[in-house]
């Protein structure tokens, strides 16, 4: 199979030369809005309601994502003399091993396919809260399926291209108030707003952009969106009701779901996706509780165990089949009551976040300490809050014998990072903190989506 060379290359003589704007995100991202408008036409909007179109899509596709497969360096003696045609494609599947994300870690250029000019790729992080981070390459796909899907996506949600949406982050490294655009996400126009920053001084500030603003979606991590409820009933943030509340990134607590959808008198939705695949479902606005598996560029199986298997059907770069990122679900198949036909996820069960509280007392995202203990050189890691203001740091360094130095310069970095009243960073043995299992956690905290739906529904205070 070959694939035709992408535009941004150029002639001159001989020689292939990309063209120097290339790398530039925005440009990248306007040009999917267009091919992913096509996409949308041709083959998400015909396969929303019509399950023989549903199922030509995804078998074709299928034995495509077999045959990159098949030129990759982990999956070519495991495909070997395999029948890959459309009609075997998903038997062929099944007799893969399910493909575990150490096994990624240990040797992430084999699942590369070769076909994708380096120039071409974009590559992604995973968050880490499933074990240490990885990084994934993707090709365009990751932005114009994910454009066409999420036109869909957004039809069934009541919104349109253009809509305005405000987004909450926790992230203190983030401004109070930031503006853009999400070119291949609807082509939104968008408003970020620092949860984390706003207080006496700033409230009315915040107050009046997000009341210009209007927004017809709000949108965040459940932790962010149940922090922002938080605010509102503090009385520091006032918000125009919106059309939809949107979530992602986490499992939602069964109280923290109750309590977003009463507290913003809107109807909320959620999303599951993973770095390694973009979104993979959305929450179906008429069966709540149950995500539209995107059949169209992801196939979703599921193991004995519950364990989901994720096979990605678009990216030309990467080749993940049968990918088991840690998070269980049941499976739906047949058409849904609203009449979509694609196969859909419920009880589904995967990762939670919670927040730090710093010294002020202000709730914070733990995505900064993440970052500055994953670029140490550690074997593992822990942060504990059991009190406001306070970090116990439990560290296993890869060499013991720089423990005590570690510590020290851990405790410096940490600190300009977050600031806290006290701040304790100790050295101990692995084994102290190894688990069973890939879900082992990096954050044992005080502030939860349990404890924060919890306290905005009651009134009650947090501690």
């Amino acid at each position: 199979m070959t694939y035709p060379s992408h535009p941004k290359e150029r002639h001159c003589g001989r020689k292939m030369i990309p063209h120097k704007w290339w790398h530039s995100q925005a440009l990248r991202e306007a040009r999917a809005v267009g091919d992913g408008w096509r996409i949308f036409l041709d083959v998400y909007n015909a396969a929303a309601r019509d399950p023989a179109a549903l199922q030509e899509i995804r078998a074709e596709r299928l034995a495509q994502s077999l045959e990159r497969a098949a030129q990759t360096e982990f999956y070519a003696p495991l495909l070997q003399g395999k029948d890959l045609s459309i009609q075997a494609a998903a038997q062929t599947l099944a007799t893969l091993p399910a493909l575990s994300k150490s096994v990624v870690r240990g040797s992430p250029k084999s699942f590369l396919t070769g076909l994708v000019h380096e120039v071409d790729e974009l590559r992604v992080q995973t968050s880490g809260t499933s074990g240490e981070p990885m990084k994934i390459v993707h090709d365009d796909s990751l932005l114009t399926e994910a454009a066409a899907a999420g036109l869909r996506m957004l039809e069934a949600y009541g919104l349109a291209p253009g809509y305005r949406l405000l987004r909450f982050t926790s992230d203190p490294r983030h401004k109070l108030v930031d503006f853009g655009a999400s070119p291949y996400n609807g082509a939104s126009v968008v408003v970020t707003v620092n949860i984390s920053k706003i207080d006496r001084e700033t409230c009315e500030y915040v107050n009046r952009i997000c009341e210009d603003f209007r927004p017809h979606a709000v949108w965040g991590q459940p932790m962010e969106v149940l922090l922002a409820m938080l605010r509102q009933r503090e009385g520091l943030l006032r918000l125009p009701k919106p059309m939809r509340v949107l979530t992602h990134g986490d499992t939602l607590d069964p109280q923290a779901r109750k309590a977003i959808s009463a507290s913003f008198g809107a109807p909320h939705s959620d999303l599951y996706g993973l770095q390694e695949f973009g979104r993979v479902a959305w929450e179906c606005p008429d069966s709540i509780g149950t995500y539209h598996v995107e059949e169209e560029r992801i196939r979703v199986d599921v193991a004995q165990d519950g364990h989901l298997l994720i096979t990605g059907l678009v990216n030309k770069a990467t080749a993940f089949l049968r990918y088991q990122p840690g998070d269980c679900a049941e499976i739906l198949r047949g058409t849904c009551p609203c009449g979509r036909p694609h196969a859909r996820l419920t009880k589904l069960e995967g990762r939670q976040r919670g927040l730090v509280v710093d010294a002020q007392g202000q709730f914070v995202s733990v995505k900064p300490l993440r970052l500055a203990l994953e670029a140490m050189p550690l074997d593992r890691w822990q942060v504990q809050q059991d009190v406001p203001g306070e970090l116990l740091v439990r560290v296993a360094p890869s060499d013991m014998a720089a423990g005590e130095r570690m510590a020290g310069d851990l405790s410096d970095i940490l600190g300009k990072v977050v600031a806290m009243k006290q701040l304790t960073v100790e050295t101990v043995e692995l084994g102290e903190l190894a688990a069973g299992g890939e879900k082992a956690p990096h954050f044992r905290l005080l502030v939860t989506q349990e404890s924060m739906s919890g306290s905005t529904s009651s009134g009650t205070g947090l501690w």
